[in-house]
């Protein structure tokens, strides 16, 4: 088995906790450090994990040589910034998504990317769920006409991440999927519409994407579930073609715990199985860690994926924005 690789988790929020905790049991990776802006957060969970490094910036993880590659969880605007510090630094990336706030920081990212001889990889973690990732492979030799999907989460979401918009924080997963399912072909219609809750921010939104020969692509993304309302929402897809339907529930899984109320232990297929991480999140990891090694970026998580979809999601924003 080769050395594990030396990589450092960037943000320290729900997401990067969530990466960090899986990558400290991972056997390929030797997670070496943790960053934050507020450094009381990387101690506090390096303190738990044991690792040896809590750092307040990513410059010091490189000015130390702490790790080969990087995670970075932070928020949607620093992506790009720190993903191109990193990479002009010899490290490889991986960024959650959305990789940038705008098409341009997205492109400028790709090129450097190829540039670097440096892995950049996309976090676009729904690919790599086990009932989604052959469901894709199929839908491809058997070809969709129409598919739908629903995404959504609980109202407290519009308070936890004020700067996103739907179309951007839980939409762009079943965009991400919706690509591999057109094997990658461009939709020549976009159209959104959005509702603005009580805070004066959208919670909820809806998109048609249409192809030149006839597929349609229906979306459906709000968080404006009650406080009652699984943590974690609820996620669903339904595919269509000719001589087939294919539906699946995504989130939460498929089993339940009942006791003084109804419970998912399992709600985004994260889970920890004799010992060893499972799920979507691990694959996705492993699968980085392998392309540091030299195998290739998975089809959906490449630069150039990355650009296409920040190009749907533009459209699709630019639509549901437009007065009407």
């Amino acid at each position: 088995m080769a050395e594990p690789l030396a990589i450092a988790v960037v943000g320290t929020g729900a997401f990067g906790g969530l990466h960090a905790r899986t990558l400290a049991a991972l056997p390929e990776a030797r997670l070496t450090a943790l960053v934050d802006r507020t450094p009381e957060k990387a101690s506090a969970l390096a303190r738990e994990l044991g690792v040896a490094a809590a750092c307040g910036s990513l410059a010091e993880v490189i000015d130390r040589r702490l790790a080969d590659a990087v995670v970075i969880a932070t928020s949607t605007a620093t992506h790009v910034p720190l993903a191109l510090e990193a990479l002009a630094a010899g490290l490889h990336v991986l960024v959650e998504k959305p990789v940038g706030a705008t098409g341009a920081e997205v492109e400028a990212l790709a090129r450097a990317a190829r540039t670097s001889g440096r892995v950049a990889m996309a976090g676009h973690v729904c690919i790599f769920h086990s009932l989604v990732s052959p469901l894709v492979e199929r839908v491809r030799r058997e070809r969709f006409r129409s598919a739908h999907f629903v995404r959504h989460r609980p109202a407290a979401v519009v308070d936890r991440f004020p700067d996103e918009h739907p179309i951007t924080l839980t939409m762009v997963h079943d965009l991400a999927v919706a690509a591999q399912l057109a094997d990658g072909v461009d939709p020549e219609e976009f159209s959104a519409w959005q509702a603005v809750g009580p805070q004066g921010r959208p919670d909820h939104s809806w998109a048609i994407l249409r192809w030149a020969d006839g597929r349609v692509a229906t979306f459906h993304s709000h968080w404006m579930l009650p406080p009652g309302a699984p943590g974690d929402g609820f996620d669903r897809m339904e595919v269509f073609g000719d001589g087939f339907h294919a539906a699946v529930n995504t989130n939460p899984q498929p089993w339940t715990w009942a006791s003084d109320r109804m419970h998912w232990p399992v709600p985004l297929e994260m889970s920890c199985v004799h010992g060893r991480p499972t799920g979507m999140l691990a694959e996705e990891l492993r699968s980085f860690l392998a392309a540091c090694r030299g195998a290739p970026v998975p089809g959906g998580c490449r630069m150039e994926d990355a650009v296409q979809l920040d190009r749907w999601m533009q459209r699709l924003l630019e639509s549901a924005r437009r007065p009407r």
